[in-house]
């Protein structure tokens, strides 16, 4: 058996403070993952340090430099790279040689080799244009099962970025929010009257379940939170823009309408409550002796079972609140109880019976 030819594969990789900013290789494998090239320089990088020569900024280099090294620098890289740079080694001779050229009004030149500043943010590589092709090529699929598995397993990419505080989960949700925005296939579903499909219904439940938790991450700074109410503003004011029934504002049977007037009434009440102003106070300021998150969370989720709600428009998102409940019912009954949890659930469980 003929084994096949090693292939050498050209990587770069920048880094600053301690994350990788951006990769390129000559491999050409497009995916939104790094490549198995790029892993390997990187664990080499991280094995072996002391193997992995460290250099000064290209504009460092340069300075020490004499007329004559920059020349021959210069010729030399141009014959190296000679068709590669040549055409615009020549565009830039001519641009300084112009003293009414744009390049000339600009104090220095840029190094990609020095870093960014402290000052500029600094992330994890993310190569957004792949991102979108992917999200947009499994969009294209229909949402059959293959096609909706990928964008799954990008969903749980951005729940583990959200959980390691990776600030491209914030990003990369950005990224498959706006194609799912662009999918053709929801003007065409309004200007028919028709509905989404249940598959892509819950693409779209969990995309905004994963927006919620972002906006109510605790650990995001408040401009970061107001961009993000920008945006999703943005995207809820375009018309295509699915509700979350997922039917466009079609009129279909409903629990609601076999409510009496009285329970009409009562949700008029709850849009004018609505209107009230919230504001959160820090944990250790409102826990109680002998309480903890875990009581708390316990105690909310007794409450919002316990109460009796006009069920929303539509008979999917009818279904979710349903579904939704019975989840939460599965993660109480996983609790441990103990003395203090025993003790808030007789405490709620009086409350109902009042």
């Amino acid at each position: 058996m003929q084994s096949e030819p090693e292939t050498v594969c050209n990587v770069a990789i920048s880094f600053d403070r301690c994350k990788i900013t951006s990769v390129t290789c000559s491999c050409g494998n497009k995916d939104i993952f790094y490549c198995a090239h790029v892993v390997a320089l990187s664990l080499y990088r991280i094995r072996k340090p002391d193997q992995v020569k460290l250099h000064l900024p290209i504009s460092e280099t340069l300075f020490q430099m004499n007329r004559d090294q920059l020349q021959k620098f210069v010729q030399y890289l141009i014959t190296v790279h000679h068709t590669e740079v040549l055409p615009t080694a020549q565009k830039l001779a001519d641009e300084i040689l112009s003293q009414n050229s744009e390049i000339n009004q600009v104090h220095g030149a840029p190094d990609p080799t020095a870093g960014a500043s402290i000052d500029d943010e600094n992330c994890w590589h993310l190569d957004e244009e792949q991102v979108q092709e992917q999200v947009k090529l499994f969009l294209s699929q229909g949402g059959y099962h293959g096609s909706g598995k990928q964008l799954n397993l990008l969903f749980a990419k951005v729940r583990e970025m959200l959980k390691m505080r990776d600030s491209n989960g914030a990003r990369m949700l950005t990224l498959i929010t706006e194609q799912f925005m662009a999918d053709p296939r929801l003007s065409l579903w309004r200007q028919q009257g028709t509905t989404m499909t249940d598959k892509y219904r819950q693409l779209w439940d969990e995309l905004g379940a994963l927006w919620m938790c972002i906006v109510l991450n605790p650990h995001c700074k408040l401009e970061q939170k107001v961009s993000w109410l920008k945006q999703l503003k943005k995207w809820n004011g375009v018309d295509v823009c699915p509700w979350e029934d997922g039917n466009h504002g079609n009129e279909l049977p409903n629990l609601t309408n076999a409510l009496p007037q009285g329970a009409n009434a009562n949700q008029e009440n709850l849009g004018q409550c609505k209107s009230l102003e919230y504001q959160h106070l820090p944990a250790h300021k409102f826990l109680e002796e002998g309480e903890s998150y875990l009581t708390l969370a316990v105690e909310v989720a007794l409450i919002g079972l316990g109460q009796q709600r006009i069920m929303p428009d539509g008979l999917y998102v009818q279904e979710k609140v349903c579904r939704n409940e019975e989840q939460l019912i599965s993660k109480l009954q996983e609790i441990e109880l103990d003395d203090t949890l025993v003790k808030i659930f007789r405490k709620q469980a009086v409350f109902l019976l009042e």
